[in-house]
Parts: structure tokens; C-alpha cells; sequence
């Protein structure tokens, strides 16, 4: 066997079983927070360094992970990016605005798949705006909920999967009230399984030996 599939095969195993202890936490809290460091890892054995730490993450996710709803739009985040920004008289915003009023205001749970794709909301949007319709993506969007987690150990929003056994992203929202953004423990489980099953492909099939992409010995270097 090539050196560099043992590597690979001994650098998964570990993050394997990474994901069996952290699957043992109690608390839902603290495992979507691991999950999230988990991520990092995989991202630098992909990528080595090549662009920024978001960059990587963003590219994990899309490429690796193949999360099918990642490049698709929150309306409901968009919408707070525009009203911020005061955009509200533009014709992104107003567009926005009347595809979540066809969501109703009787509350309960709404799925990703209402969300529309940047083409489907490219032609509303100003040449300015196209930077809020990239920050509303959807991989974005978990990037920032990474780093909420562990730079201020928070969820970012409102939202919360009060039923503990959703396994997919979806919005939530009381009547009347704002729709809320909910990344489930059990979505970023499977997130993470499939990340490694595709980081494996990558692995072998750029005959990358992912422990060359970190430096290790005694001393410790600033990161």
C-alpha cells in the first residue's frame, strides 16, 4: 500500500472516532460546538493553507461535504442583510419581502427547500447587493454559526430545535413572529460523516497525505 494510503486511512479512523465520543456528549450544546472544531481540520487536510479560513471551510463544505442546500439563499436572513444595509426601498428587498409573506404568519416550521438559489433572485438585485445575496448563502450562513460558537460560545438568532430529533435545517417561528434559523445537532452530525467520507475521495484521489498539511514537534507555533 502507498504510503500515503495508510495515511489517509489513520488520519479518518481518528477523526472517526473523534465523532464516536463526541456523539456520546449529553449536551446538544457542546456537541454542535465540537462538531464545528471538528470541521477545521478536515478543511486544512484538504486544503493545506491555499486561501483564507473561511475560504476553506466554505469549500469543504460545498465540495467535500456536497451539501445539497449550501449555495441556496435564507430569505428570512436576507431580508435583515437588506433592512440593515437600508435597502428597503430596492426591488431585492421587495422581492424578498413578498416570498415570506407566502410563508404565512401562523408560525411552525418551514424547510430549506423554500429557499431560492442566487439565480432565481440575481435579476432583483443591484450590482451592490450581490454581496448580501452571498452572505445570505447558506454555507455562509454555517460558517457564521461556527464562529459564533467558538469565538462566543453562542448560537447565533432565536431559533431552537425544541423537539431534540430534527435531523434536517429548517425555520421556525411563533405567530407573528420573525422566522428563526435552526441548525440541528443531528444535520451537523451527518454533516460531518459525510464531510469525512468525501475528504477520503479527495484524499486518495490527490494522493494527499494529510498529515504534511500540519507541522507538528515540540514547539509551539503561533497560529
Amino acid at each position: 500500500m502507498a504510503r500515503y494510503r495508510a495515511e489517509v486511512a489513520q488520519f479518518l479512523d481518528h477523526f472517526r472516532g473523534q465523532a464516536r465520543d463526541i456523539a456520546g456528549v449529553t449536551s446538544p450544546f457542546h456537541r454542535v460546538i465540537l462538531y464545528s472544531l471538528a470541521f477545521d481540520p478536515l478543511a486544512r487536510a484538504a486544503y493545506c493553507t491555499t486561501g483564507s479560513h473561511r475560504e476553506r471551510f466554505v469549500k469543504l463544505v460545498q465540495d467535500i461535504a456536497q451539501w445539497p442546500e449550501a449555495d441556496k439563499v435564507s430569505l428570512p436572513q436576507l431580508q435583515l442583510r437588506l433592512r440593515d444595509a437600508k435597502r428597503y426601498r430596492q426591488k431585492l428587498f421587495r422581492e424578498v419581502s413578498r416570498r415570506l409573506r407566502a410563508w404565512g404568519s401562523d408560525g411552525g416550521t418551514v424547510p430549506l427547500s423554500y429557499s431560492p438559489s442566487v439565480a432565481d433572485l440575481s435579476s432583483f438585485a443591484e450590482p451592490s447587493e450581490k454581496s448580501h445575496l452571498k452572505d445570505a448563502q447558506y454555507v455562509q450562513l454555517f460558517y457564521t454559526y461556527r464562529n459564533n460558537l467558538v469565538h462566543e460560545f453562542r448560537e447565533p438568532g432565536y431559533g431552537t430545535d425544541w423537539s431534540g430529533r430534527s435531523t434536517q435545517p429548517f425555520y421556525g417561528s411563533y405567530i407573528d413572529g420573525p422566522w428563526e434559523l435552526v441548525f440541528p445537532v443531528a444535520f451537523i452530525a451527518a454533516l460531518y460523516e459525510r464531510t469525512l467520507q468525501g475528504l477520503e475521495a479527495h484524499l486518495l484521489s490527490n494522493k494527499i497525505n494529510p498529515y504534511k498539511q500540519f507541522q507538528f514537534g515540540s514547539l509551539w507555533r503561533a497560529k
